[in-house]
């Protein structure tokens, strides 16, 4: 990358930040270090809250799934409501055997999505799924300061907090090395996001959950990581390479996140597949995991087997095709605050979420 090229990616990004505190704590970045191709993160409003919502359908049966109309929930009318600023559906089989429908939905103001679940509507979709015992939903929120999240994209493959029609897309620094992702963090400058939790505890007997509105609070500082791909636009060779070789590298890595929790420090790892509201596959996937700490999702980026496999293969096909590249990726990390909202799981099956790894409460229906 031409010097004039790497200075205007750093005056970009010096403007996106200039809002945030001063950096105490020194970069990751190498010295001398230029992205390997184009990336860009949102720009977003420093001392701002944002909120996400990740609401799952879990049935054994699509046709359960399907009739408990997630989209009731997510096109919500009531004309006092503010909607989500963004929405989107996916789908996967739980290692139970149970299929979830997911909906993402995304308020640039956390504020909104408070008001949004003082709704009737809200209130009545839960009820009804609460008491249609062959149905559970779990419901995940986060509302976190903007200083405490991290996206990266492609320009014209917007999701999540980046498909949020206020922020602007700017150009950043941060990617193409160890690190990268905490550097993206704003409060990264400032806060080492010290795990409140060193390890997970040992999986514990699955407790009675069908039938019950079990709470969970999430600890101070946990991680909760959204990872998508799109081979939507890729052809021919690409497309098989896609296939033949980063998917099953992906595959692996997901599945060991999976398999050893307590290594990894992992607590939850669902890769889906993107669907329209119906549920129609899309050409396009995500991995939504969390992790007690930044630490421990750094320590598996860094130094295990099958995260450098999905890695070096990335790098590979972007050294590659360069501006011919097809494959489109992004990424966005939130690192939680002590006061986040609890994580609810009503009528799940034990191995639901955090669950089996975390003391829950039993609240009254609803």
């Amino acid at each position: 990358m031409h010097s004039e090229s790497r200075d205007r990616i750093d005056v970009m990004h010096s403007a996106a930040q200039r809002q945030y505190p001063e950096r105490v704590l020194p970069l990751r970045r190498p010295e001398g270090h230029s992205p390997p191709i184009p990336r860009y993160s949102a720009d977003l409003q420093a001392g701002k809250k944002i909120a996400v919502l990740f609401v799952g359908v879990q049935g054994r049966s699509i046709e359960g799934v399907r009739q408990a109309n997630l989209s009731e929930l997510c096109n919500n009318s009531e004309p006092q409501l503010t909607a989500p600023d963004y929405l989107d559906n996916a789908e996967y089989v739980d290692p139970e055997g149970y299929i979830n429908h997911i909906a993402a939905l995304y308020w640039l103001e956390a504020s909104k999505f408070h008001e949004w679940l003082k709704s009737q509507t809200v209130a009545r979709w839960r009820a009804r799924i609460y008491a249609e015992q062959s149905i559970g939903i779990w419901w995940e929120p986060i509302a976190i300061s903007t200083e405490r999240l991290e996206t990266i994209t492609f320009k014209e493959y917007r999701r999540g907090v980046s498909a949020c029609p206020a922020p602007e897309l700017v150009l950043t620094p941060g990617t193409g090395y160890w690190g990268a992702a905490r550097d993206r963090i704003p409060a990264s400058a400032h806060d080492r996001f010290e795990p409140s939790i060193s390890e997970l505890d040992i999986l514990r007997p699955p407790a009675r959950s069908f039938g019950r509105h079990l709470v969970v609070q999430p600890p101070m500082n946990m991680i909760v990581i959204r990872s998508g791909v799109s081979w939507a636009s890729c052809r021919d060779e690409q497309l098989k390479d896609y296939h033949q070789h980063i998917k099953p590298k992906l595959d692996a890595g997901m599945d060991y996140l999976r398999r050893f929790p307590q290594e990894t420090g992992c607590c939850v790892l669902r890769q889906v597949v993107c669907t329209t509201p119906q549920g129609d596959a899309l050409e396009e996937a995500y991995s939504l995991g969390c992790f007690i700490s930044m630490e421990h999702l750094e320590r598996w980026a860094k130094d295990h087997p099958t995260h450098l496999a999905i890695y070096s293969r990335a790098m590979a096909a972007r050294r590659k095709y360069q501006d011919r590249l097809e494959l489109r990726t992004y990424n966005e990390i939130f690192v939680l605050e002590s006061d986040n909202p609890a994580f609810e799981y009503i009528n799940c099956h034990p191995r639901t979420g955090l669950l089996p790894y975390f003391d829950s409460i039993e609240c009254a229906p609803g």
